[in-house]
């Protein structure tokens, strides 16, 4: 159990939401969305509305269920023990992907300064040891990586918000206009095929809704923590990004493997982008370390509920889900080794398509749980913005689904049929049927 003194308030909360989402993204999305064109920022006002919507989705069920146990635990309560199995498990497999992604980038900026980073193996190695760091950094509780994620937040801020507001002063409105549309297709084909790329920097909007019982106040904290945390990082990235769009030709944006860096280095020279890869660098390391806070706390919530195996619960004298966040560490590194590929940025792509998909696909169960819960709010103007607020959310959940790959879609449904076998199996007592189980199930 957890005292208070080991909990956090909303301003902590909050570093971890925009912390968790200002990580890798920010950084290398520019480089992505440089083969669509500066019309992206439709596609940014998007996601960000779209996001501010399930993340009000998220914090209405930390509200209506201030002691639950985060995301899972909401829809565990809304729609059931077997979708709330579901939702913990493909949650907790996103964290290993997107988490995996997030390491790659920490050495990905550390082979700026040592080429040998270019070697899988050698990648690889160094990736492992970044996940297996964080981890010991994570098992001192959770004040500490709040601590180190505002400071990581501050480094990840700065050069950004000064290549942003210096890119401004360089901004050529020819550059941007010639950028608009390099797809070759109609304006509406290049803005949804954004939507999947970009909503990569906004995954960690639930972050407070998933911690919420190492938060003091949730009921409180919770809602200001989600929309302060989601503004802070959305906007950040429709400033810089724009102005970047401004700078570099979406050519050369597209071609590039550090446009932030690429830009400053125009701007202010070599050591400035140098300055700017080892604050990436310390960034995407704070983002990881508060992410696997994330999915370490999914599985002990999980656990916690009977879903997952309660040996795999433990809070240390810190505070911190000790057990989880080693087994967690564990199969991020399975992850890494599995996906190995010629280039880190194959390998990036990879695992981030993966952790978009699987996450969305949470989000989505989260509305539905609203939904189902908003029958309990007494006001009926409350329950109405709920009931609003969670069709619409599903709705920008299901087309972030619909415009994935079909790979991806593939591999989602895997996971997602795995958890039936894995559900009844772990419902299944000794010298019972899987029929006997599912006739007292609970309804």
């Amino acid at each position: 159990m957890r005292n208070r003194d080991q909990k956090i308030g909303p301003l902590a909360a909050g570093m971890i939401v925009a912390g968790n989402m200002i990580g890798s993204g920010v950084f290398l999305l520019p480089a992505s969305l440089g083969a669509i064109g500066s019309i992206t920022i439709i596609g940014w006002v998007v996601v960000l509305a779209g996001c501010l919507l399930l993340g009000w989705v998220c914090s209405a069920l930390a509200m209506l269920r201030p002691s639950g146990l985060g995301l899972t635990g909401y829809v565990h309560d809304a729609l059931g023990r077997y979708l709330g199995f579901q939702s913990a498990f493909v949650y907790w497999i996103s964290t290993w992907f997107g988490n995996v992604a997030i390491a790659l980038a920490v050495t990905g900026y550390l082979g700026t300064f040592v080429p040998a980073m270019k070697v899988p193996a050698v990648l690889a190695g160094a990736t492992i040891a970044i996940i297996w760091l964080m981890t010991i950094v994570n098992l001192s509780g959770a004040k500490l990586i709040a601590r180190f994620e505002g400071v990581a937040l501050v480094l990840g801020l700065a050069p950004i918000l000064l290549v942003g507001a210096f890119g401004w002063v360089w901004f050529n409105p020819d550059i941007f206009a010639a950028s608009w549309n390099v797809t070759g297709g109609s304006d509406t084909h290049a803005i949804t095929a954004s939507l999947g790329l970009i909503i990569w920097a906004f995954l960690g909007l639930e972050s407070a809704a998933v911690v919420a019982a190492v938060v003091k106040r949730p009921e409180r904290d919770v809602p200001l923590a989600t929309a302060g945390g989601i503004l802070l990082a959305g906007l950040t990235y429709i400033i810089a990004c724009t102005a970047l769009s401004g700078v570099m030709p979406a050519a050369e944006m597209a071609a590039s493997t550090a446009p932030f860096a690429d830009v400053a280095a125009r701007i202010w020279g070599p050591v400035a982008a140098s300055i700017l890869a080892v604050c990436a660098m310390v960034k995407a390391a704070g983002t990881l370390a508060g992410w696997m806070l994330v999915g370490a706390e999914t599985a002990e919530a999980a656990a916690q509920l009977g879903l997952f195996p309660r040996t795999l619960s433990k809070i240390n004298r810190h505070g911190a889900p000790s057990r989880n966040l080693i087994v967690t560490a564990v199969l991020m590194s399975v992850v890494c080794l599995a996906t190995l590929s010629g280039t880190l940025g194959e390998q990036f792509s990879m695992v981030v398509n993966m952790a978009v998909i699987l996450n969305v696909l949470v989000y989505a169960y989260a509305c539905l749980s609203l939904l189902r819960l908003s029958g309990g709010i007494a006001s009926p103007a409350a329950r109405m913005r709920a009931q609003a607020a969670s069709v619409a959310g599903l709705g920008f959940a299901i087309l972030i689904i619909a415009l994935s790959e079909l790979w991806m879609l593939g591999v989602a449904a895997l996971v997602v049929g795995v958890t039936v076998p894995l559900y009844l199996l772990r419902r299944l007592p000794v010298g019972e049927t899987v029929g006997q189980v599912e006739a007292k199930a609970e309804p």
